[in-house]
């Protein structure tokens, strides 16, 4: 019967170990992804920069042209525009995706962890084989019940109600 205990007692340590092996596994995975999506982050970042330095530049040109153009010639003016315009609708666009792809990145990862997190609090391990017997368990041998009586007033088998009364040291 002892030796039953023992053999169970061990499957439920490998078993606490590869769930434990699993969620390390997974967390280096998530942590990786974190980083990749960081990374990409800070190179679209590095991009914004460029593209803004030239977008500045650009428009400095243009307010350049603009003051050295005179007033009869509104249409060279209107022209510059829709330039302009032709140039900094596609940039904006690719960026409006990039964004979009990003934060539908950004949610699925962040709905990932949550996920991950409350499966990790869900995760608990009992603290004997039936957790909510417990306090019946040990209240009725404190008040001098036998563990044959025991084990068949609560429906348990007699090594459970042992196993209760050993985990809380009371036998």
């Amino acid at each position: 019967m002892n030796y039953t205990l023992e053999i169970a007692i061990v499957m439920l340590a490998v078993m606490v170990i590869g769930i434990i092996y699993y969620m390390v596994n997974k967390e280096s995975e998530v942590t990786s992804q974190i980083r990749s999506i960081a990374k990409a982050v800070e190179e679209l970042h590095r991009e914004l920069f460029m593209m803004d330095k030239r977008l500045k530049q650009e428009l400095e040109i243009i307010a350049s042209l603009q003051e050295s153009i005179p007033m009869n010639q509104n249409n060279i003016h209107a022209e510059v525009g829709r330039e302009v315009n032709e140039i900094s609708v596609p940039i904006l666009e690719s960026l409006s995706h990039i964004e979009g792809s990003f934060s539908a990145y950004k949610e699925k990862t962040e709905n990932r962890l949550r996920y991950l997190e409350e499966r990790i609090r869900n995760l608990s391990l009992p603290t004997s084989i039936s957790g909510l017997d417990d306090e019946k368990v040990i209240s009725r041998y404190n008040q001098g019940m036998e563990v044959d009586a025991i084990a068949k007033e609560l429906r348990l088998s007699k090594a459970e109600v042992e196993f209760v009364l050993k985990i809380n040291q009371l036998r």
